[in-house]
């Protein structure tokens, strides 16, 4: 499919209809003069065919120029070309300020295959909604080394303590990975033991947080798996669920999965104040499980407050959807984002959580804690025949333990997951 372009004879030169024709030339949709973004890419969902936007005839709303380049969404989502949607104010609505992301990489290297996970991110947004307390992200340097970018595009003073507050679109980023693929070989690409050349969405961001993150991610998977590349999707929104007939279509070179760090859903709330549901998520993966698309959990991370009655009921969830693969780690008190989980749980009323949480600046508790909650996840998971816990113990805590422990750590560490396994392992 594609779209075809003809000048309105009673307007200007760039005042055109769009319409989208099928090979046969058969009119499939027909838009009419400026079709938003939002129209073009869920059309585009609708018809399971990816529609590449440049070249393609169509012009910035606002300067009548013709889309041939990088291009954005302006707020009313009607479509700009980059100096037009670079010249826009960030909007808020709700607490929320959006905007365009001037990002220029399309793929990155990772360090992630140290968990297992992958060797390259895709992050179709800077910013996240869900403004979970623990994320560490805003201490990276994807977020610390951009604050200057972010006081611009979005008058965040604050990266950290506005985490949640901000949301910076990448709207072309499915035509920059499409151009950026082209004649490349996934077998030239480096690979790692643990990684395999997995590409995961998103590291940074959640890549299903809400529809405009969702038809971008869409739209990067779909030239992904054109060229079989292996995906990894991490995400905490049911909305993953919209793209299952694509999943299906990658087989066994896609996982889809999502965090759920506990049940107790106050206290998620008062963690993740405006992710979804810990139950909302689990029954994406029910979804998910129903259709057959291969799937992961990330039980991370876990809270000083569960018990081993806590972590038993979790993991009989997760049994019920038979995973590929358990991920597993406790919660780290690392850098001012630990201050903002114990001042926000005991704002939110959780006390006893808050002092919980409190007792874990001293790094002894913090190690026997963390020790303790991956010896009782491995330990309850053997009751279930389809569990298999993959731990992500950290260096920190491998460096104050000893001995046999000490061993177990660095085995678990070494650990490839069992997921994808028709991607071999080894450069």
């Amino acid at each position: 499919m594609r779209l075809e372009t003809q000048r309105d004879p009673d307007g200007g030169w760039y005042d055109r209809f769009v319409r989208l024709v099928d090979d046969n030339d058969t009119v499939v949709e027909d838009f009419g003069k400026h079709p938003t973004l939002d129209e073009l890419r869920e059309t585009e969902r609708r018809c399971g065919e990816r529609i590449n936007l440049w070249q393609q005839g169509l012009v910035c709303y606002d300067c009548g120029n013709q889309i041939t380049d990088r291009f954005a969404a302006r707020s009313d989502g009607q479509l700009v070309c980059w100096d037009c949607a670079t010249s826009e104010e960030s909007r808020e609505q709700g607490g929320l300020r959006t905007n365009i992301d001037p990002t220029k990489s399309v793929l990155s290297a990772s360090k992630l295959h140290e968990k297992s996970l992958c060797d390259y991110v895709i992050n179709v947004a800077t910013g996240c909604r869900h403004g979970c307390k623990f994320c560490y992200v805003p201490s990276t340097p994807a977020i610390d080394s951009r604050e200057e970018m972010l006081e611009e595009q979005a008058n965040v003073s604050d990266p950290q303590r506005d985490w949640g507050n901000y949301l910076l679109y990448r709207d072309d980023l499915p035509e920059r990975l499409h151009e950026g693929l082209q004649d490349k070989d996934f077998n030239d690409w480096k690979k790692t033991d643990r990684g395999r050349g997995i590409v995961m969405l998103s590291s940074g961001t959640d890549c299903y947080q809400d529809r405009r993150a969702a038809q971008i991610t869409r739209g990067c998977v779909q030239e992904l798996i054109k060229h079989e590349i292996p995906v990894r999707i991490l995400t905490r929104s049911p909305n993953v669920t919209r793209d299952i007939d694509l999943f299906k279509k990658a087989g066994d070179r896609i996982a889809v999965g999502t965090s759920i760090p506990s049940f107790d859903t106050a206290l998620v709330g008062a963690l993740e104040p405006h992710a979804p549901p810990p139950q909302a998520r689990w029954e994406a993966l029910d979804q998910l499980f129903r259709a057959g698309v291969p799937r992961f959990v990330s039980f991370s991370p876990t809270y000083p407050t569960m018990s081993r009655e806590d972590i038993q009921e979790a993991l009989s969830w997760f049994s019920a959807i038979d995973p590929d693969v358990v991920f597993h780690e406790p919660i780290n008190p690392r850098g001012m984002n630990f201050e903002i989980c114990v001042e926000t749980t005991r704002e939110a009323g959780h006390e006893d959580a808050a002092a919980e949480l409190a007792k874990l600046k001293d790094e002894e508790r913090w190690a026997e804690y963390s020790l303790e909650h991956m010896k009782m996840v491995r330990e309850e998971a053997e009751a279930f025949d389809n569990l298999h816990i993959h731990s992500w113990p950290d260096q920190r805590l491998i460096d104050l333990t000893k001995g046999e422990e000490r061993n177990d750590l660095l085995s678990w560490k070494k650990e490839i997951s069992p997921d994808f396994p028709g991607i071999p392992v080894g450069k």
